[in-house]
């Protein structure tokens, strides 16, 4: 409809110049009614959006209506000289009405940039803002004021009326420009004050055109610029009729890359258009033209001064962030893999390579949140920087919860020291909003060139030294060496051959007996998982058990085993002997698994095991979450499954938790059977057997070995148990026989039983 609207106007005024092209006369009369309509439809959109707002968009809109209505009534002066003299020419009423328009032009502008510059956030746009009205006044001063005030026997009335109308042009120019950059600064260009800023630049353009033209007595009165007078009145009205359907704030959807394009370009498009007239439109001397091209220079020359220092000061922010951690601020991996590449460069250096992992800091992460870790973190950074005691010795970040020390020209005794010192900066415990953390540091050294000659055998080594120091209780440190290498070999050897040992039929079940106490009698197995290997010969689960936790490949390894001791258990029920329970370990990471219960059913519904005859047992470190862990135990209960506490009494384990969750028996630790005769392990021992009764729980001992733990146990209510004192973990045919054995001596249990009771 706008587009309309304008293009039919146009195509009026064009049509009517070219019917009476040769008579002056008609084509200022076409020109001023067709002024006086736009003119008229703009005032009524206008003042009508302005009567329907309310606070400051009111009084914009009304004076905008109200200068609309001052221009058509200059143009109704021309027209009525027109009709009443036949003259042509503007008389000194018609730019009295248009300058008192002018003024309402201003002050409404000047008022809606006062209202949107209270929100401004900058002056990114000033120099374009400079450019635009440099060149504008330059040129209207060359072009159109001098002429004006150099004409001979002109009343000074006259001048000033000639001089006042350009140059109230050129402050709406100034005004617009100001006003328009503001709102594209802040994302508040509606499409109505865009309608309003390119009706404004029409009317300056024909404005300053009109009077270039007329000082030069090229027209009279009708030629182009009146096209681009019509226009100005119908974009400002359109402004208008869209104000009153648009809400506070209307941002116009533009790309940010057009806005830059359009920023970068244009003020310099205007510098190039004063240079044009200033080659073809003067006489090489001082002038306005002259003077304005010195100008625009000068502000070319600033601004890429000040853009120079901008950039410098943005790559030393951008250096600083990309080799450093924006969170503790000490330089990060690529600092430090530079650094050390440039000290290893270096001839007759020796340094170590101290890498710091706090110890249990996932748990502090997922316990308290982020944001605890990362006070941690930064307290962390201020323990290690008071630990080396030298803002020259190199500190960093790694990532996580890693961080790495540099000690230039230092022995091992001086690392050692220096790992000492870091140990005692972390024995006092964290403390976030009242709450006191532990977090202990597991440090691994390794030295160059003795070690290895690059960064990346360096930190791999030290990595291997601290995983080592993990394992070996936390809380140390440990320098890498020859035997660590050998561990390190070892390790990767076991991850290797652990991705095809399933595929190769390496795994293998051991089952070992649960027996009743009082009367020996076999009322339950645990399948037990060992590895052959070929070359690596019987590998310990305390070995390679770690290992697959770590890659990820416990999962697959745990869904094997259960199915392979749910088909073994089934196949003994289908051939007649006494259904017994069979317990399956499970990992943390399995049990955490999201498809964990679905594999359970779906291995249940393979091998027609019925739920009642299956067992599986958790360690206590699985509480650590105790929400997700126990819909999972519920979850299990619903299936008819049963669960045990493997090693209760060695982990993090709450008796305020224990009696809450549904779990069915608790297994004691070995640790508590070796040291029996012991009376401080006994009384615990005592007291955990008392606890699992007294919550109607299954109570089973593990790692009996001789007659003497079996009366013990015994004595003290122990229910269950199970050891090397029956049988090792033997073979599925070895443990057939046993079955057979008990069937016929009759000491065979025919049920899943309750072995609480």
């Amino acid at each position: 409809m706008p587009l309309l609207l304008l293009s039919g106007f146009a195509a009026t005024i064009g049509c009517w110049y070219l019917i009476f092209w040769e008579n002056e006369w008609m084509r200022v009369l076409g020109s001023n009614v067709l002024q006086i309509l736009a003119g008229a439809v703009g005032a009524f959109w206008t003042l009508r959006t302005g009567i329907r707002l309310n606070g400051k968009r009111r009084r914009f809109w009304l004076m905008i209506g109200t200068g609309l209505i001052l221009n058509v009534l200059a143009n109704f002066q021309l027209l009525y000289t027109q009709l009443a003299s036949s003259a042509t020419e503007y008389s000194a009423f018609s730019y009295v009405f248009w300058l008192i328009a002018y003024c309402f032009f201003l002050v409404a502008l000047f008022g809606k940039y006062r209202y949107v510059q209270g929100r401004s956030t900058g002056s990114g746009y000033l120099f374009n803002i400079v450019v635009f009205t440099v060149t504008a006044a330059s040129v209207s001063i060359h072009f159109v004021i001098n002429p004006i005030v150099s004409i001979p026997d002109e009343s000074p009335f006259v001048t000033l009326l000639s001089v006042a109308y350009p140059l109230a042009s050129l402050s709406i120019f100034l005004i617009t420009l100001i006003l328009y950059y503001t709102l594209l600064q802040q994302g508040a260009l509606s499409a109505s004050m865009l309608y309003v800023v390119w009706g404004m630049l029409c009317q300056v353009a024909s404005d300053l055109g009109f009077a270039y033209l007329s000082e030069r007595q090229a027209q009279s009165s009708g030629e182009f610029v009146d096209v681009l007078w019509v226009l100005a009145l119908l974009l400002i009205g359109l402004g208008g009729r869209y104000a009153a359907g648009e809400k506070v704030t209307d941002p116009l959807k533009e790309s940010e890359s057009g806005g830059q394009i359009k920023e970068s370009v244009f003020p310099y498009a205007s510098i190039a258009v004063l240079v044009i007239f200033f080659v073809f439109g003067s006489r090489w001397d001082f002038n306005a033209l002259s003077l304005g091209l010195l100008l625009l220079f000068l502000l070319i020359a600033g601004r890429q001064l000040r853009m120079m220092r901008v950039l410098n000061k943005l790559m030393g922010e951008y250096r600083y962030l990309a080799y450093h951690d924006p969170l503790t601020g000490l330089k990060n991996r690529i600092g430090f893999l530079e650094d050390l590449e440039r000290m290893i460069g270096r001839t007759g250096v020796r340094a170590g390579l101290l890498l710091i992992d706090l110890d249990r800091f996932k748990v502090i992460n997922d316990t308290l949140g982020h944001h605890a870790g990362d006070r941690i973190l930064v307290q962390t950074a201020e323990r290690l920087r008071r630990s080396v005691g030298c803002v020259r010795v190199p500190l960093y970040r790694l990532g996580g919860d890693e961080f790495v020390v540099i000690l230039t020209d230092a022995e091992n005794s001086w690392c050692a020291a220096a790992a000492e010192r870091i140990l005692e900066q972390f024995r006092e415990p964290f403390r976030f909003e009242e709450i006191e953390i532990i977090a202990t540091p597991s440090i691994g050294i390794s030295i160059y060139p003795d070690n290895g000659c690059t960064s990346n055998d360096l930190l791999k080594y030290a990595d291997a030294a601290m995983y080592l120091a993990k394992e070996n209780g936390k809380n140390s440190f440990r320098f890498y060496n020859t035997e660590l290498h050998a561990i390190l070999a070892r390790k990767m050897k076991l991850e290797h051959e652990l991705r095809r040992a399933i595929e190769r039929s390496q795994f293998k079940l051991s089952y070992q007996p649960k027996v009743e106490l009082r009367t020996e009698r076999i009322i339950g197995m645990e399948a037990l998982l060992r590895w052959e290997h070929p070359e690596l010969g019987i590998v310990s689960p305390a070995e390679f058990i770690p290992v697959a936790e770590e890659t990820g490949q416990i999962v697959a390894i745990g869904n094997w085993v259960l199915e392979r001791a749910c088909e073994q258990n089934k196949a003994w029920q289908d051939k007649g002997y006494p259904p017994l329970c069979i317990s399956v370990n499970v990992s943390v990471r399995q049990f955490q698994h999201r498809e964990f219960l679905m594999s359970v059913r779906s291995v249940l519904q393979r091998t027609g095991l019925s739920a009642a005859y299956l067992e599986l047992e958790i360690t206590e470190s699985i509480m650590q979450n105790v929400k997700e862990s126990t819909d999972v135990l519920h979850a299990l209960r619903k299936m008819g499954i049963g669960v045990s506490i493997d090693d209760f009494g060695t982990g993090y384990s709450s008796l305020f938790i224990i009696p809450k969750l549904p779990i069915d028996t608790i297994k004691i630790d070995k640790s508590f059977i070796d040291d029996i005769d012991d009376r401080v392990q006994l009384s615990m021992l005592k007291t955990i057997i008392d606890l699992g009764l007294s919550l109607n729980l299954g109570v089973v001992a593990e790692g009996i070995e001789s007659e003497h733990q079996r009366q013990v146990l015994v004595a003290h209510g122990c229910p269950v148990g199970q050891g090397y004192l029956y049988s090792r973990p033997v073979s599925p045919e070895a443990f057939e026989e046993m079955l057979s054995a008990a069937r016929a001596a009759g000491t065979g249990s025919n049920t899943c039983p309750d072995i609480a009771n």
